[in-house]
């Protein structure tokens, strides 16, 4: 059985409607984890004095996660002590921050062989989650050109790509998702106080929500229109508005020169968008009556997410059999979702949804 369904709606990316049309590049990324290569931009420098240590760590084929647990056993520090910015790909090479406390003994050098200190500083504070601006992204695809790829990348430049949610938000075999709806079957209302270990249940199920809206409004070709009362934000930043008459002409000019994106909902009792945007996207919403029960109940406020992503830096170089690729993105984006606007790609350690 399917698990990642939205009512009957699969939200798997390569079940999702693209932007930009048929496949141009048919074949398989993530072979090896150098083919799939992170660099965390938090948007400033560390303050290089304070209470706390950062540290920028390579990592090699593991979670963050275990980088974290890695790293506080070989500084004798508590892992609950430890803070980062984001969870970056296990299935890659990738390079972010990590903070320590003070007193973590710890050296720039090699922990293992998947893990190691590029460099040491300190801050004030300690690393947050979403402390950060996006991240650069290198990939080597492996497969055949069989459209014009130059033609593609230059609209994904141009117009962008869906925002969708990729398989990692909802967890190895959909198994965040089916968790969201055991809590949702022994708690129907969603009256229950969430308990943190459920956070990534429940956002998956948000998740799953806004991708069977976007994959509609890429249906119904309206991807990126707005009216009066709908909510756009400020392109990368997670600042929104609702727009008046008087802004919509503007508005819809800001939205082609990419400087606003329109918004779809994570879900939640209270709107923040007109009524008319509002009662389209809780018609979508309703189709999965289990989850949008649980999830107004658990969710007082909704919060609003850009349905459109920019890359930045995007370029392409085909040799052979090898389309390598280069871009940054702004954070809680997926490359995956990029990846999807080129064709039917298989990632070569995938996760089963089934």
């Amino acid at each position: 059985m399917n698990t990642l369904v939205y009512g009957s709606r699969s939200i798997d990316l390569a079940h999702l409607p693209k932007a930009h049309g048929e496949s141009v590049f048919e074949g398989s990324y993530r072979s090896d984890a150098s083919d799939f290569v992170v660099t965390e931009d938090l948007g400033f420098e560390p303050e290089g004095t304070g209470p706390h240590i950062w540290a920028l760590i390579r990592k090699t084929g593991i979670s963050t996660e275990e980088a974290s647990s890695r790293l506080a056993q070989a500084s004798k520090t508590s892992r609950k002590d430890l803070g980062y910015a984001g969870k970056k790909d296990t299935k890659a090479i990738a390079t972010q921050w990590i903070s320590l406390p003070e007193t973590a003994l710890i050296e720039e050098g090699p922990i293992d062989e998947t893990l190691e200190v590029l460099r040491l500083t300190k801050n004030q504070r300690k690393l947050k989650i979403g402390q950060l601006a996006g991240n650069q992204f290198q990939l080597r695809l492996h497969g055949l050109v069989i459209e014009d790829i130059n033609a593609r990348i230059q609209a994904i430049a141009e117009q962008g790509v869906p925002n969708y949610f990729g398989l990692q938000r909802f967890g190895r075999s959909g198994s965040n998702l089916e968790a969201a709806r055991r809590l949702a079957r022994r708690d129907p209302q969603g009256r229950r106080r969430l308990h943190p270990k459920d956070g990534m249940a429940a956002s998956a199920a948000r998740s799953a929500g806004f991708n069977a809206i976007l994959a509609e409004r890429l249906t119904t070709n309206r991807w990126l229109e707005v009216s009066v009362g709908d909510v756009v934000s400020l392109a990368g930043r997670g600042s929104h508005f609702a727009v008046s008459e008087t802004e919509l002409a503007s508005v819809c000019e800001r939205i082609r020169a990419g400087e606003l994106d329109p918004t779809a909902p994570m879900a939640g009792r209270q709107t923040k968008t007109s009524v008319e945007q509002a009662d389209f996207e809780s018609s979508i919403l309703q189709t999965d009556p289990e989850l949008y029960a649980w999830m107004r109940g658990v969710f007082r406020d909704e919060d609003r997410r850009a349905v459109r992503i920019l890359p930045q830096q995007l370029e392409a170089e085909v040799s052979g059999n090898t389309l390598e690729l280069s871009f940054w993105l702004p954070k809680g984006s997926f490359a995956t979702a990029l990846l999807n606007e080129l064709g039917n790609l298989q990632e070569a350690h995938a996760r089963s949804a089934s």
